[in-house]
C-alpha cells in the first residue's frame, strides 16, 4: 500500500446565494415547461461548478410535505439534490439570532440597524466546496392535518380584516409601522397566554407556539439583576421600538402586508372567496422572502409577489442587496446566470478537473 499524500490546496469561493422558492422547484421537478426545465439545469451545473448554492429552508419542507400527492417525496429529494445538501438554519433559528441581536443593542442604546451576517442563516460555511457526499435525514414534522387548518385559518382571518382595512386612509409608512406593532403585541400576547397555560399544567409548554419563546428568551436577560416586571416592562418597551421594527425579517414582511393593505384599500380582493384561494400560501411566501431572503443575492419567487417586492412604496430586499427574479422576466434570469459564470476563475477551472475529475477531466 502506498503512504504517499498530495495535497493541493484549493481556492477560496465567494458563491452566490440564490433562494428557489416551491413555485420554481415545483415547475422544473415536473418538466412540462420547457423554460423551467432549462433554467433548473444551468443553475445545477453552475452550482457543481461551484459558483453558486441554492439551500433549501424549512418552508421548502413543510409545503412540500402538506402537498397531498403521490410524488410528495419524490419532489423533497430533487429539491434537496438541487440544493446540494446545503440548507437554511429553521426559520426560527434565524428569527431569534436577528431577534436577539436587536435587543442587544437596544438594551445598550446602540443602532438599531442590524447587520446581515450568513453565521445566523447556515450552521456552516455556505462558500466551502461541495463535499461527494452529503447526510440526509428524513425532518421532524408535525401534525400535517393541524398544519393545514392552521393555514386555512389563518388565511380567513387575515381576509376577515379587509372590510376594515378598505376603509383605512393611513400612508404607506404608517401601514408599516401598524404591521410591527401588531406583530410585537402578538408576541406579548402568544407568550402571556402560554404562561396561564402552563400554570394550569406543566406539560402544555411542550405545545405552546414557537413565537411564545421569542419573549422568553428576552426576559431572560439580566435575570439576577433585574425583577420580573421591570424585565417585561423592557421587553414591552422593545417591542413597540424602532430597534424591533428594523429586525430584517420584521420590517420585510411587515412592508408587504403594507402593500397588501394598500391593495385592499384600492379594490383588490373584495371577493372572501376569491381571496382565500389567491393568498392561500401567502404567509409561506412572506415567510421566505423575509426570513431567507435577506441572506441571499437573489431570490426567485411567483410573478405575484415579485410584482409586490417591486412596488415602489416598499424597499423590500433592495436594502439588502437581493435581486428578486421571477417567471416574468428570463432573459433577466439567464442575464443574471451569465453574470455568475463569468466569475469562473482559471484557478477554480484547474481545482474543478481535481476534484471532480469524473465530470471535468
Amino acid at each position: 500500500m502506498c503512504g504517499e499524500w498530495f495535497r493541493f490546496p484549493l481556492p477560496e469561493l465567494k458563491k452566490e446565494i440564490i433562494y428557489l422558492d416551491q413555485f420554481f422547484l415545483s415547475h422544473a421537478f415536473r418538466r412540462q415547461e420547457r423554460v423551467f426545465v432549462e433554467a433548473a439545469e444551468r443553475i445545477k451545473e453552475l452550482a457543481a461548478r461551484q459558483l453558486l448554492v441554492c439551500p433549501y429552508s424549512s418552508v421548502h419542507t413543510d409545503e412540500t410535505h402538506l402537498w397531498r400527492h403521490e410524488q410528495q417525496e419524490e419532489l423533497y429529494r430533487f429539491i434537496k439534490q438541487t440544493a446540494r445538501g446545503h440548507k437554511f438554519r429553521q426559520s426560527y433559528e434565524i428569527k431569534q439570532n436577528q431577534l436577539v441581536e436587536s435587543f442587544d443593542a437596544f438594551r445598550n442604546q446602540a443602532s438599531s440597524a442590524i447587520e446581515i451576517n450568513e453565521r445566523d442563516a447556515f450552521h456552516e460555511n455556505i462558500h466551502k466546496w461541495d463535499d461527494y457526499f452529503w447526510i440526509d435525514l428524513r425532518p421532524i414534522l408535525g401534525d400535517l392535518e393541524a398544519m393545514r387548518q392552521g393555514k386555512s385559518d389563518a388565511i380567513a382571518a387575515l381576509v376577515g380584516l379587509f372590510p376594515d382595512w378598505a376603509k383605512l386612509t393611513t400612508s404607506f409608512q404608517e401601514d408599516v409601522a401598524e404591521e410591527a406593532r401588531g406583530y410585537g403585541r402578538s408576541l406579548m400576547e402568544q407568550y402571556l397566554k402560554m404562561v396561564a397555560s402552563v400554570s394550569e399544567d406543566f406539560m402544555n409548554y411542550l405545545h405552546s407556539p414557537i413565537d411564545a419563546s421569542y419573549v422568553e428568551t428576552l426576559l431572560h436577560y439580566d435575570s439576577n439583576t433585574m425583577e420580573i416586571e421591570l424585565r417585561l416592562k423592557r421587553v414591552s418597551e422593545f417591542l413597540s421600538s424602532e430597534y424591533f421594527a428594523n429586525i430584517p425579517n420584521v420590517k420585510v414582511s411587515c412592508e408587504l402586508f403594507a402593500v397588501l393593505r394598500k391593495m385592499v384599500k384600492n379594490g383588490a380582493y373584495t371577493n372572501p372567496d376569491n381571496a382565500k384561494r389567491k393568498l392561500a400560501g401567502l404567509f409561506y411566501d412572506t415567510e421566505c422572502i423575509s426570513v431567507f431572503g435577506p441572506y441571499c443575492n437573489a431570490i426567485f419567487i411567483d410573478r405575484a409577489m415579485k410584482t409586490w417586492c417591486d412596488d415602489p412604496d416598499a424597499k423590500g430586499l433592495a436594502s439588502y442587496g437581493t435581486k428578486t427574479l421571477s417567471a416574468n422576466d428570463w432573459d433577466s434570469f439567464h442575464a443574471y446566470l451569465d453574470s455568475i459564470e463569468g466569475h469562473e476563475t482559471e484557478e477554480i477551472t484547474r481545482s474543478l478537473k481535481l476534484v471532480y475529475p469524473e465530470r471535468y477531466a
